[in-house]
């Protein structure tokens, strides 16, 4: 059986990639990137009950570097979700002035870390080829990829290509659930048994998850969508 390592914050995109990664590949480590993100004590406290159910070792990188360059809806918590600060950072992307950008666009600036994933997968190529590890699992999905570049396949694709010249063993990223909704992932987290309840998505890092930030609503609306009722709890309900 193939090696992989799996990149896994917690939430349900990367734990359910995990899930249906471990059905073809020895999954030998989780990697959790801790980057100043507001919800990140949940995000390990979830991602430490995944690594625990499924018996895989975890190692948290930490980036305090990236803290510097996170926009404020995702920095700690200074206020609830910053509904009204949609882009004060924008300057620090090179945006153009905020009536002028498409609301798509918005919506992803609002809460974009600049380069996050290719940050993220070149230190888990890194890490794979030490492990004499071929594969890396990541969590992009059809959803995210109509906001964020940086979840389509085109995306994988082309990062592929520089692994092939970037390391030895030609690591390669694979994204198990990235033709699929959230609708269809959590169908396919209910398959396979995964604790579904123990997932973290939201950005916030409260007791609970919020329920009104863009993860949550996404996850929300495929909730609704699911034939089986899963149980996740969300702070508005």
């Amino acid at each position: 059986m193939e090696t992989a390592i799996a990149l896994v914050s917690g939430g349900l995109d990367s734990v359910v990639a995990l899930a249906k990664g471990l059905e073809i590949y020895d999954v030998k480590l989780m990697l959790t990137f801790h980057y100043g993100q507001r919800a990140w004590p949940q995000e390990l406290k979830a991602s430490q009950a995944v690594a625990s159910h499924y018996a895989i070792s975890q190692r948290v990188i930490h980036l305090p570097w990236l803290a510097e360059l996170l926009p404020k809806a995702l920095k700690p918590k200074q206020s609830a979700f910053p509904q009204s600060e949609l882009l004060e950072d924008s300057s620090l992307l090179g945006l153009p002035s905020s009536h002028n950008i498409d609301p798509a666009y918005t919506e992803t600036a609002k809460v974009w870390v600049p380069n996050r994933n290719g940050v993220f997968l070149n230190i888990g190529a890194a890490i794979a080829e030490a492990y004499s590890a071929k594969i890396i699992l990541f969590g992009a999905n059809v959803d995210e990829a109509q906001g964020f570049p940086d979840n389509t396949q085109e995306y994988r694709d082309y990062v592929n290509q520089s692994l092939s010249y970037s390391t030895l063993v030609n690591v390669q990223v694979e994204t198990p659930v990235g033709e699929l909704t959230k609708a269809e992932i959590i169908q396919e987290g209910v398959r396979l048994g995964v604790p579904l309840e123990k997932i973290w998505s939201c950005y916030e890092g409260s007791e609970i998850q919020c329920g009104v930030c863009p993860s949550c609503k996404l996850l929300k609306t495929a909730l609704a969508s699911c034939d089986k009722p899963v149980s996740i709890a969300f702070g508005n309900d």
